[in-house]
């Protein structure tokens, strides 16, 4: 029990050890614990504890290291779902897998920088490091969600480097996964996030591949996930790749453009300055096509004939 720092938390909301004894037990009784350490009784000791915010938990060293580097993992893998790179390298920066004392920690930690090492394009090597670490090492069996998370990473990684046999391989496992996910009751918070997550990437995958349908049955089912779940996560990526494939198969500008203003108001909550910049701008362009564009001007079925695909 770290009696050190029950003291200076005592210290830290200015009480003195009569005030926090007082009503609880003697001031002698929390003398004792303080300098000797000498336990009093478990209702005295919650009783001190909640004066103090505290829980027992709290003066356990190693659950509250757990519990500080929990927080740390879930800041920057939500940072991680809105694009905010810097704050997912500064999170995992303060921390180390030999600080993580359970499995599930090591894993997500894991997950998380493999994943960030591939979006900003870092050293490939380590990305494929840090999913094998999980595949390999922290659950042979493969039975957790992280597992599904290290194909996806290891898709993406591979798909950028252009090795698409390769990608297309780990991306069906991740297809599969979800398929079984979405048939059964999944935990709410992360674990609900991180299928949104596996549904953004193979949309995105599908898009790349010039496979709009598949690519917009993604979109549609992640779209459909944020409605039911109440999640803005990936919500205005979702909608920028939904106009990215409206514009691929030469849809109307005005559909274009209706998806874009969604995408760049959901940016806004989320705070994502890169997706803010990038429908912004498409956006500006596509509304100086509209003023002297007519319906009857498009094809000859009435289609607006996109002069150029985007792609992110």
């Amino acid at each position: 029990m770290d009696v050190a720092y029950f003291v200076a938390q005592r210290k830290a909301k200015g009480y003195s050890q009569a005030a926090l004894a007082a009503g609880i037990c003697t001031q002698s009784t929390l003398s004792k614990f303080e300098t000797n350490y000498q336990i009093p009784s478990l209702p005295i000791l919650r009783q001190l504890c909640a004066r103090l915010d505290l829980t027992l938990d709290d003066l356990d060293d190693q659950q509250r290291q757990s519990k500080a580097a929990a927080q740390q993992l879930t800041q920057a893998e939500e940072a991680l779902m809105v694009e905010d790179y810097p704050t997912v390298q500064k999170s995992l920066a303060h921390l180390t897998v030999e600080q993580l004392p359970t499995v599930a920690l090591q894993m997500q930690y894991h997950y998380l920088n493999g994943l960030w090492l591939t979006l900003t394009n870092g050293n490939p090597t380590a990305a494929l490091f840090s999913f094998t670490q999980i595949l390999d090492q922290l659950d042979e069996a493969h039975t957790t969600q992280f597992t599904t998370l290290a194909y996806l990473g290891e898709g993406i990684l591979y798909a950028r480097q252009n090795e698409l046999a390769q990608a297309e391989f780990f991306l069906t496992k991740v297809k599969q996964a979800l398929s079984t996910a979405l048939t059964t009751v999944v935990a709410p918070g992360l674990a609900q996030a991180r299928l949104l997550t596996m549904m953004y990437y193979l949309a995105e995958d599908y898009y790349l591949r010039d496979d709009f349908a598949q690519s917009q049955h993604y979109v549609s089912l992640g779209l459909a996930w944020c409605r039911r779940e109440h999640v803005t996560y990936f919500l205005p990526r979702l909608k920028f790749l939904r106009a990215q494939n409206l514009l691929a198969v030469g849809a109307a500008p005005q559909q274009v453009v209706a998806e874009l203003v969604d995408a760049r108001a959901f940016a806004r909550l989320n705070d994502n300055q890169a997706l803010i910049l990038q429908t912004t701008a498409l956006i500006n362009h596509y509304q100086a096509m509209l003023q002297p564009f007519k319906q009857t001007e498009g094809g000859k079925d009435g289609t607006y004939q996109s002069p150029f695909r985007t792609r992110s």
